[in-house]
């Protein structure tokens, strides 16, 4: 047997032991790519934006409550715990004054 005989016996030996295929090189298998984007802190990224969160900035306060006045969960938007915690205590502070709505019917 040759040298490229044996490799590829012992590249076939890999494939059924592991039962997946390996890539061309014969090196290990591709691995899955993820099926979704990780979300990134708009605030963190932009630093100039963070200081815009304010009580009176209702137009950027807005975005991060639903169409029936509820705070948006971080997990869902991808704000850091950071800045989660200074919006929604800006939120609620414009919910007090009255320039957001507690609840909308």
């Amino acid at each position: 047997m040759s040298d490229n005989e044996v490799q590829e016996e012992v590249i076939k030996q890999e494939i059924t032991a592991e039962g997946m295929p390996l890539d061309q090189d014969g090196g290990r298998p591709p691995k899955k790519q993820n099926k979704y984007k990780k979300k990134v802190c708009r605030f963190t990224a932009d630093p100039e934006l963070a200081k815009q969160i304010n009580y009176k900035n209702t137009e950027l306060l807005e975005r991060f409550i639903t169409n029936r006045g509820k705070i948006i969960p971080r997990r869902i938007t991808g704000t850091s715990a950071k800045y989660q915690r200074i919006l929604a205590r800006e939120i609620r502070k414009a919910r007090s004054i009255g320039l957001l709505p507690f609840k909308v019917n």
